[in-house]
Parts: C-alpha cells; structure tokens; sequence
C-alpha cells in the first residue's frame, strides 16, 4: 500500500512538471463527510479543501488530471453513557492525491462542460479527537493514528470519485463526491466508511 501511494504521489508531480503545455487549475472549496461505522452509525462533519490540479490533454475531449489536495474535517458529536451525555469532538488532516479522467464538451476553445471519475489516493497526517462527559472540565485527548488507541485509523487508503464541473475562460467549477474503498479502522473487525459531497471552485491558467 505504502509503495503504491508513493508511486501515486511520484506520477502526479511528474505529470504536473513535466506537462507545461497542460492546464494548471487551483481549486479550493467545502465538503461534507458522512463517517459511517459499522454499517449502522452515521456521524456527519463539515470540512474543506484546497490544492492544485494538472488537466493533462490527450485529445480534444479526454484529459487526466492528476493533483494534490490538503484536506480537512471537522465536527461534534453527542452519544448517551450511563444516563449521562458525552461529547466527542473531531478534527482531521489528510492529503489526497486525485488521479481522474475528464470527458469534456466543449462551448467555446477555452470553455468546456466534463464529468470526471477516477482513483483518489489518502494519506492521513493527523485526526485529533476530544472527549468529555457532560459539563466536566476533564477532557481526554487522542490521536487516531497512534498506534494501539481505541478506533485506530489506517493512514493509508483508496478512494473512488466522480462528479461533474464546467471550466469557463479562467473559472472551473465542480461538484462530486468521494468514498473510500478499504476500511478505515486499522486491524479492526469493525468497519468504517467515508462518503464525501464536495462543491470546489477555482482559477485556471
């Protein structure tokens, strides 16, 4: 996994360097993400996202764009323990490198409407949660890919993604959504899912 993620990463800053001719793009924009554990709970977080793409033309009306993305999410959560309310807070870091191919339908030279879907490479940096229960000042503090912590993550992973967008002169925008394809959880009988909506707009060069 950790080879293919780095041959991952390598390919998409060689296509990005090596391709001057293709179209830069900066894109930024909101996501939410929907944590589903063990088929059955579904916690819901807000988050963000901003990098750099590389929209490598292979023909009038096919492109790959391979590009690198910091990612966050963020949120709250209550549950009931004993009678009483504990709070769980979320904060996560990632990157996500995006390797997806674009279809487009041209309006103008310079415009064009595409759908896109494609392979998304995950690498975890931090995911830092708080717990606490009720009004208590004692809050216990973890990081999700410590290694042997309860719900321990894998910092590696896979995503599928697709979506559509529109590229006008200078403006791209899109809107997709993202999911992980193996469990999140780390040497766990549990499971874990990440489905993302993400709505991004950008600059192109």
């Amino acid at each position: 996994m950790k080879k293919t993620i780095k041959f991952a990463l390598f390919a998409a800053l060689l296509a990005m360097a090596g391709n001057l001719s293709a179209q830069t793009m900066i894109n930024g924009g909101f996501k939410i993400t929907l944590l589903q554990t063990n088929k059955q709970d579904v916690d819901a977080y807000g988050g963000y996202y901003a990098g750099l793409t590389q929209n490598v033309i292979l023909s009038r009306h096919v492109g790959v764009a391979p590009g690198i993305y910091f990612n966050h999410i963020s949120g709250e959560k209550e549950s009931t323990v004993a009678g009483a309310t504990l709070h769980s807070e979320l904060n996560e870091n990632a990157i996500a490198i995006p390797v997806p191919i674009n279809v487009m339908m041209h309006i103008t030279d310079v415009s064009f409407f595409y759908i896109f879907a494609g392979p998304e490479f995950n690498i975890g940096i931090s995911s830092k949660g708080e717990s606490w229960l009720g009004d208590s000042e004692t809050h216990v503090t973890y990081d999700l890919y410590e290694e042997g912590v309860p719900g321990e993550l894998g910092r590696y992973n896979i995503s599928w993604l697709g979506g559509v967008g529109g590229k006008f002169d200078f403006l791209n925008v899109n809107l997709g959504v993202s999911g992980n394809i193996f469990n999140r959880l780390y040497d766990s009988d549990d499971t874990q899912k990440a489905i993302s909506v993400f709505l991004g707009i950008g600059l192109a060069f």
